[in-house]
């Protein structure tokens, strides 16, 4: 293995593209293993919930405002082009995005220490070897593709502007205009990310450094927040509406500002709980994805201006629902999982300063070795991980998807059975994780409503505003309680319901 290592380390410094295939290959494989187990169809929430149909109706764009994506499109619309062009199967260009992405992922992180950051290459090599086995990681290269994707141009970007944006966008305007778009339109949460460390590197060039920007650098950073600032009006104050016969069942924000949030009216996880189960969620959720990290984060830490405002953005947005849940910023957990990008660049430094790269450490070995027995084991679902405060977030396993695999066929054969019998603009309930599967194969005449997560059907038809005298569903058996409810066909675990109102 040290003979292997050496001559990775090697190639990498004959031609650093070398070390880029190499983590690409690592990150891919381990990505890929639960695509193996997993049979016909992808792992990951979102591939199937969301990407599979948003493909499917492509260049109609429904479902992509269904699942909030229609504002950020592009992984979707690269994913359909490559659909269309090769004629795949769906469900296999999904088991290889996957991979695929996750493997881009990981090497564009490597290609910003070693280019971005100048680290050499065994430092960056086994820093990015860190971050693709940690199950956190893996927990995000599990669904979240736009996300990725968004990574991919920043983490690029970073690195050909050497870290420095402003810089970057007086040398390199055409590099920094267009991979600034790309990010903008790939996910907006990364867009944020960019900003942040936009903003920051302004403020500090012109209150520190009393330079003027000049319109140049400004006219090449204006393009992505035109369409960021476009974005989030059409998004939240445009009433674009919804499809007559597909809309969500919305739990009140509590909030009258956007990207803001009351998290004990919004969440189903907190709806009359207290701040204990507030922290019991955040708490659990951090001890597998930031605290193994923290320590050598702590060690390795160096100021600079990237790392230092990306991290003071993701610790307030994470951890403002442990001060104020009545108003913080939305999606916690999103945040908490993207924790480990900066503290794994700290954690990769403090071994540094250790002395773990100059190769006659056991130790590193001994825990890298640790580490991928976890991260392997997480990936097969050998390993698995998730108290119950934290695996509403964090899958127990990688082989798994929005619902139980061997699930799937009876799902697909439950709606089978309403296209056949359910009258002409019928009201369905469906749960979340069961979205995807209605808009693929659903009648077109069905008016389906999709319900919040983690509630049961009893409790999603008390917030239908505008009642049916009948209303159907389609829902797990064990969260449909039948005081009132008539269960019509019972397909496996799945059944179809009635209820008059």
């Amino acid at each position: 293995m040290k003979i292997g290592l050496q001559r990775i380390f090697a190639r990498a410094r004959a031609d650093s593209r070398y070390g880029t295939v190499a983590i690409f290959m690592l990150a891919f494989l381990i990505r890929g293993l639960p695509e193996l187990l997993s049979g016909p169809y992808p792992v990951g929430y979102d591939l199937l919930a969301g990407y599979a149909p948003s493909i499917l109706a492509l260049p109609a764009t429904f479902p992509l405002k269904l699942f909030g994506w229609l504002w950020s499109p592009l992984s979707v619309f690269i994913l359909w082009v490559v659909w269309k062009i090769s004629t795949i199967d769906l469900f296999l260009l999904l088991k290889l995005a996957g991979p695929i992405f996750y493997g881009l992922f990981v090497s564009s992180f490597y290609y910003l220490l070693s280019k971005g950051l100048g680290w050499n290459e065994k430092k960056s090599f086994f820093t990015a070897l860190l971050f693709l086995l940690q199950p956190g990681v893996l927990r995000t290269g599990w669904d979240q593709l736009r996300l990725m994707l968004g990574f991919i141009f920043l983490f690029v970007l970073l690195a050909r502007t050497k870290c420095n944006i402003v810089s970057g966008a007086k040398e390199r305007p055409v590099t920094v205009v267009v991979l600034s778009v790309l990010i903008v339109i790939s996910q907006q949460l990364t867009a944020i990310l960019l900003f942040s460390v936009m903003i920051w590197q302004l403020f500090k060039v012109f209150f520190k450094e009393r330079i003027l920007i000049s319109r140049r650098i400004l006219f090449v950073l204006i393009p992505s927040i035109i369409i960021f600032t476009s974005q989030l009006y059409v998004a939240y104050f445009a009433d674009t509406g919804f499809p007559s016969n597909f809309a969500p069942i919305y739990l009140p924000s509590g909030s009258p500002f956007f990207a803001f949030t009351n998290y004990f009216l919004n969440d189903p996880r907190f709806v009359g709980e207290s701040f204990f189960t507030i922290w019991a969620y955040v708490g659990n959720l951090s001890l597998y994805v930031v605290v193994p990290l923290t320590p050598l984060a702590l060690k390795g830490f160096f100021k600079d201006d990237t790392l230092l405002p990306i991290l003071a953005w993701l610790l307030v947005a994470s951890y403002s629902i442990v001060v104020f849940p009545w108003f913080s910023l939305a999606y916690y957990w999103f945040w908490v999982f993207l924790l480990p990008i900066p503290l794994t660049v700290y954690a990769g430094n403090s071994l540094d300063k250790l002395g773990a790269f100059d190769g006659k450490k056991l130790k590193l070995l001994t825990g890298f070795l640790l580490l991928g027995i976890v991260g392997f084991g997480y990936a097969t679902s050998v390993v698995s991980i998730g108290y119950p405060f934290a695996y509403t977030y964090m899958p127990p396993g990688l082989v798994s998807s929005c619902v139980d695999l061997e699930n799937i066929p009876n799902i697909k054969e439950a709606f089978t059975w309403i296209n056949m019998h359910f009258p002409a603009n019928s009201v369905v309930v469906v749960p979340e994780n069961f979205q995807g599967f209605a808009v693929m194969y659903s009648r077109s005449d069905l008016y389906m409503r999709i319900a919040p997560p983690l509630l049961s059907f009893n409790e999603v038809v008390n917030l239908i505003e505008e009642k049916p005298n009948v209303i159907y569903a389609i829902y797990p058996t064990d969260a449909v309680e039948i005081d009132g409810i008539e269960m019509l066909s019972e397909f496996g675990r799945v059944g179809v319901f009635r209820t008059a109102i």
